[in-house]
């Protein structure tokens, strides 16, 4: 959350905790609910958003865990589902109100995550998630790195070039194994 070197430390701190949970055995949402509790008691003002999502490509579910987090978008052709976050980011208060999606994955389904940066680049909408709605539905090409090229530029030139924000954009396209 935010941008610069704090947001960097931050992010960086609630990240390496997550990994060595998991990796240690705990549940997802209880991490996530750890790691709150750290940021929070920490004295210092550590905020994190946090935005997961785990494939299990062996039951073909993914589930997406949102706290603080922008929408997160599911593109299958025209149709743009948007998953969304109304809570506040890890490490503001006391207790976390984790958003859960569990979802069976459908082939050719494209899946696309990004930082606010990227979502309040377009300052004409007051839905600002819209604009980036909008922009997926026009998108005809299935190549994830082609739209994720793509929204990034498209981004930038909503902040006439020069990107306010931190930008980051992820896709991910799920594709039969031949």
């Amino acid at each position: 959350m935010g941008s610069g070197p704090e947001a960097r430390k931050s992010s960086t701190i609630a990240i390496k905790m997550l990994d060595r949970m998991l990796e240690s055995g705990f549940e997802k949402d209880t991490s996530l609910k750890m790691i709150n509790a750290a940021l929070s008691s920490s004295g210092e003002d550590m905020y994190a958003t946090m935005d997961i999502a785990v494939f299990d490509l062996f039951t073909g579910n993914v589930e997406f865990m949102k706290n603080g987090a922008s929408p997160t978008f599911i593109k299958n052709e025209n149709d743009i589902q948007m998953l969304m976050s109304e809570s506040l980011p890890a490490g503001i208060l006391n207790d976390i109100d984790l958003v859960v999606y569990d979802k069976d994955i459908k082939e050719e389904e494209i899946f696309v995550m990004c930082s606010d940066g990227i979502i309040e680049s377009d300052k004409d909408y007051t839905n600002k998630e819209l604009w980036l709605k909008y922009l997926l539905e026009d998108i005809k090409i299935k190549d994830a790195q082609k739209i994720a090229d793509i929204v990034l530029s498209e981004a930038i030139d909503n902040d006439i070039g020069i990107p306010k924000d931190d930008m980051t954009v992820i896709v991910a396209k799920v594709v039969k194994n031949k």
